[in-house]
């Protein structure tokens, strides 16, 4: 039997930022019920046979462990503006993520594993690295446009959000949980975070 997971990167939600994308995820994207954890995935779904998940889980940990020893403090995700994804007859509005060379390398290692648990060769995940945090889905165009200007307003001063964890989500009657936290990170200190800040 196959569980359905994807991987993806947590941050704090107790933040100004944090609760603005919270509010208009709530408002604008239709997935908001099923995965309400404020998160940016990193390697795509992918559907694992269930008794290959501890050995899964264990070797993400072990890479994860050496990508990141002991360095788990002020680690924060800038971004950089607004943008949209066409797919299928959806369209996404997401806050486009300025992604680091060495998250990058770490995004890549962890993507090459999950897809090595893949058995089936129909179901192996296309490699594609962009990855961007959705805050509403539309497929009416007027709809689109009206969100598009009210986030210019929500989202007026960018600032970072700080990493808590990278974890491993796993699907379970349609909703996404949280099954494991493969690394997680320090909270960082009220000004470390107002220091980080920018806009639009």
């Amino acid at each position: 039997m196959n569980t359905k997971y994807f991987l993806g990167l947590t941050f704090y939600p107790d933040n100004a930022f944090a609760k603005n994308i919270d509010s208009f995820r709530s408002r604008f994207d239709p997935k908001y019920q099923t995965n309400p954890y404020l998160h940016l995935p990193i390697v795509p779904p992918f559907e694992v046979e269930v008794t290959e998940t501890k050995a899964l889980q264990q070797e993400l940990i072990e890479e994860l462990e050496s990508f990141f020893f002991e360095n788990t403090a002020n680690h924060v995700m800038k971004f950089s503006g607004l943008d949209v994804h066409e797919y299928k007859k959806n369209k996404i509005l997401y806050l486009n993520p300025q992604v680091d060379e060495e998250f990058a390398l770490c995004q890549e290692s962890l993507f090459a594993i999950c897809q090595s648990y893949i058995t089936d060769r129909e179901k192996k995940m296309k490699d594609s690295q962009k990855t961007f945090l959705t805050i509403g889905r539309f497929q009416d165009g007027p709809d689109l446009h009206v969100s598009i200007e009210m986030a210019k307003k929500e989202f007026h001063e960018f600032t970072a959000l700080a990493y808590q964890s990278i974890c491993l989500f796993t699907k379970n009657n349609g909703i996404w949980y949280r099954e494991a936290d493969l690394v997680s990170f320090d909270k960082p200190n009220v000004s470390f975070l107002q220091s980080t800040g920018s806009s639009l």
